[in-house]
């Protein structure tokens, strides 16, 4: 099982919006649906899971359905560092998903990722472990 882990728990200080970056709207879409898109359009991606901000975990779910991210398996919440995050959603995977599963972690607001991108590093990680 290959799962998608993108990290989106960051509050967004430093864009001076009312809302974290992961959730603004570029072309009718928050970033993070973006993200997912990439994600979800993958043939070798079987799930994604996304780690956010506690208060925004029903949003992402309502905003997974709308856009039809039919691969979202988890939203879990994030931690008070990028680290704490990660960790929080890879200790939520360890009794959900088969030991020999890849994870794949990204940080939800880099949605410009590439299927390429997505299959060389699968390809890597078979390749060298």
């Amino acid at each position: 099982m290959t799962v998608a882990l993108l990290t989106a728990a960051g509050s967004g200080t430093r864009m001076g919006q009312d809302i974290p970056k992961q959730f603004i709207h570029v072309d009718n879409k928050p970033v993070i649906i973006h993200t997912m898109e990439a994600f979800q359009k993958h043939p070798s991606v079987d799930a994604i899971m996304v780690v956010t901000i506690p208060s925004w975990i029903e949003v992402v779910k309502a905003y997974a359905k709308q856009f039809n991210i039919s691969k979202l398996r988890w939203v879990v919440a994030g931690g008070k560092t990028g680290q704490e995050s990660i960790y929080n959603g890879l200790k939520s995977l360890e009794n959900e998903i088969p030991s020999n599963s890849i994870v794949m972690i990204h940080d939800g607001n880099r949605c410009m990722v590439s299927g390429e991108i997505i299959s060389d590093s699968i390809a890597t990680f078979h390749k060298y472990g």
